[in-house]
């Protein structure tokens, strides 16, 4: 049974890779540069071109280029990819200790518990939405009630300053000590870090100077690899040309694809479910569920 569960996936990985998310995107690049490769096959097959326009040697320096500008173009992309995996980690973490502390530290009703915990849920659906098309206040369900005019521009923004207004509501009605609200302020504060360090990711891309160079490269080298190939595999340069193309062209796009990680493909991180984890997580915290009726806001200050 171990034996089994060891070699099933290796057994999908040859069966079903054409149903992978990058096959859908490569294969009819793949299948052109074979074609490319066939032509050049079969003008060195009559004769038409004799001997290979570019010697093994060079051709193997410029792959070895190649793959060291694919190196970092993967780690730069994928670096951008964890942070924000670690950025939103942070907010769970935060949501969760806040939600803890405003129960065990704040002496006040638990409904204006209940509502700050569904404002900490609807700033991590702020966020993600934010960080996408964008969203509206009226959208997210603590705030359903409320009509600010004018709307707010920055949600997450909005939604953090109504949460430092409930927690200076208590301070003045003594509801939460000075030493208390010490202890909330840096996990509030952090939500605006974690909010500007995603803006950060979103809004500072790779460069496009580098990009297009690292794709002229990928061109050039692909272009060329028939040419080098011809001679040392005959026919079966066809299939390795093909392979190579499938192997290289992948990595780039790959690259491309988790360099904004907040989007809604399949290699994006999974916002969504982080979302509902926060939601479950610190509703629960606040004995609330997600199904329950958020108390009307009432005036912070």
């Amino acid at each position: 049974m171990l034996h089994d569960r060891m070699i099933r996936p290796w057994v999908l990985v040859l069966t079903g890779f054409h149903h992978t998310p990058l096959f859908g995107r490569v294969w009819l690049l793949v299948a052109i540069l074979g074609l490319y490769a066939a032509l050049v096959a079969l003008l060195h097959r009559v004769h038409l071109v004799t001997g290979t326009l570019i010697g093994a040697q060079f051709h193997g320096f410029l792959g070895l280029v190649l793959g060291a500008l694919l190196v970092f173009r993967t780690n730069t992309s994928y670096d951008r990819w964890w942070e924000g995996r670690k950025l939103w980690g942070q907010l769970v973490n935060d949501s969760r200790n806040l939600a803890i502390k405003v129960q065990a530290c704040v002496r006040a009703d638990r409904a204006d518990k209940q509502r700050l915990a569904r404002w900490l849920a609807d700033f991590a659906y702020a966020l993600k939405e934010h960080l996408r098309e964008g969203v509206q206040l009226a959208d997210l369900s603590g705030f359903a009630n409320e009509r600010v005019q004018p709307p707010p521009g920055h949600v997450p923004a909005y939604i953090a300053t109504r949460i430092y207004q409930q927690l200076e509501a208590w301070r003045q009605r003594t509801q939460l000590g000075e030493i208390e609200l010490l202890f909330l302020d840096r996990h509030v504060a952090a939500l605006m870090d974690i909010c500007g360090a995603c803006e950060r990711i979103k809004k500072t891309p790779i460069s496009v100077s580098y990009r297009w160079f690292v794709r002229q490269s990928i061109a050039i080298y692909l272009l060329a690899l028939p040419w080098g190939l011809m001679e040392t595999f005959g026919l079966w340069m066809v299939p390795a040309v093909a392979m190579i193309g499938y192997f290289i062209v992948g990595v780039e796009i790959i690259a491309e694809q988790i360099e904004d990680p907040f989007g809604r493909d399949e290699d994006d991180l999974r916002l969504d479910d982080i979302c509902r984890t926060i939601e479950q997580n610190v509703l629960e915290i606040a004995g609330s569920s997600r199904t329950e009726s958020v108390p009307e806001a009432i005036d912070m200050l």
